[in-house]
């Protein structure tokens, strides 16, 4: 079971380190002037995973050659 958890969270690790650089997913924050607050926001562009997804799709099946 415990080897089941680190592949999951290896994966999870690769997915989000690809996510960053490919610009899925961006992290910002914002320092409220009057206070000791900071705000925090994890954004995911799903147009831009959509898309890229469409693109591996699209070059898989050139390389297997496979025509509908």
């Amino acid at each position: 079971m415990s080897r089941f958890i680190s592949i999951v969270l290896l994966l999870l690790v690769i997915t989000l380190c690809v996510g960053f650089f490919r610009g899925w997913f961006s992290v910002s924050t914002s320092k409220e002037i009057s206070g000791n607050k900071i705000d925090v926001n994890f954004k995911v562009d799903r147009d831009k995973m959509q898309d890229d997804a469409k693109v591996i799709q699209e070059k898989t099946e050139s390389m297997i050659g496979s025509d509908k």
